[in-house]
């Protein structure tokens, strides 16, 4: 008995939630979801408080009823089939310290989000601004697979940001190596990977994504050359939206897609002149891309060099070929649309 009014409870909150979202805002009587649904405006009430425990913004009036505030909690928007644990924090120094202190006892595909992050890290060690409206989210994973892998969860964790903005927004996302996303030829996300391994196998991986998504531009440090989605948009967009498909996207690169092929078709730095710093300082044209994530740069004198990290920066624009060369094939660029 206790479990039929469970979910007869349940099957009223929903009717509740989507009759305010169907109104888009505006304001629905107590009185009239009450009639529809065979009760009290008192039992609509109780109704409301439940919804309201659960993260639900619903502003109450005793003249006009109920209106339903701004988007759903994050925690509501993404599905539980798509990780195996999510933790939505309002504030966090860095959702990767985070992740890491709870790692070891964290099943593969925790998540870990934060509203806000107080002590953002880029690469090196660098600060990484997160006010709200951005997406700071982190994931760890624990693959059965060699530290010599490491490189391929970065390859996915872009690859399906890249897709998801496409797909969702229709913007032109394109990889920088080896870890940000431009649109436009400036940068919408960064992504810091960390892992811990043993010699021949990886513990855990933990995968931190920042992205630019409903703030404006001027919140943003002018040298960082960044751009956010609300701003190439014109509009803001449901942050839950974005990062299910990210999740979605990933899940289904690592366990079913050709990671590193993508990544490539994708890639917004080869056929460019850059420099490379951090690690040396060279120049050159960068050629293509290797499977364990290093750039084969051609420098000035005709020698080929392998970098596997630093800081790339695009020196110019150069006219880009219609494919990449990888392993002997051509590869055509912009294999996700």
């Amino acid at each position: 008995m206790r479990m039929r009014e469970r979910r007869r409870a349940e099957e009223i909150s929903c009717s509740i939630i989507r009759r305010l979202r169907t109104a888009s805002g505006d304001w629905v009587s107590g009185r009239k979801i009450g009639d529809a649904l065979g009760m009290s405006r008192a039992a609509v009430w109780k109704h409301i408080m439940h919804l309201r425990s659960l993260g639900y913004r619903i502003e109450a009036s005793t003249r006009l009823g109920y209106r339903l505030l701004g988007p759903e909690p994050l925690h509501l928007q993404i599905p539980e089939s798509i990780c195996s644990r999510l933790i939505v924090l309002e504030s966090t120094g860095s959702t990767n310290e985070f992740a890491r202190g709870i790692a070891d006892e964290a099943e593969s595909w925790t998540v870990v989000i934060a509203e806000v992050q107080t002590a953002g890290r880029g690469r090196l060690g660098r600060e990484w601004l997160s006010p709200p409206g951005g997406v700071w989210m982190s994931i760890i994973l624990r693959p059965r697979a060699p530290p010599s892998e490491a490189f391929r969860y970065t390859m996915a964790a872009s690859v399906a940001v890249c897709g998801s903005l496409r797909d969702l927004y229709g913007l032109n996302a394109r990889i920088k190596w080896p870890n940000d996303v431009l649109v436009n030829g400036r940068k919408i996300c960064g992504i810091l990977t960390e892992i811990s391994a043993e010699l021949d196998i990886i513990n855990y991986v933990i995968i931190g994504i920042g992205i630019n998504a409903n703030m404006s531009v001027s919140s943003l440090p002018e040298e960082w050359n960044a751009t956010t989605v609300s701003a190439e948009l014109g509009r803001e967009i449901s942050r839950g939206e974005l990062i299910a498909r990210v999740l979605e996207e990933m899940r289904t690169l690592l366990e079913s897609g050709d990671v590193y092929r993508e990544w490539v078709g994708l890639s917004d730095t080869i056929n460019r002149r850059v420099r490379i710093q951090g690690f040396g300082d060279v120049s050159g044209l960068a050629e293509s891309l290797d499977p364990d994530g290093a750039l084969i740069l051609r420098r000035d004198d005709g020698e080929l060099v392998r970098v596997l990290a630093g800081d790339c920066i695009h020196l110019r624009s150069a006219e880009q070929s219609t494919g990449a060369r990888v392993g002997g094939q051509q590869i055509c660029a912009g294999l996700r649309g």
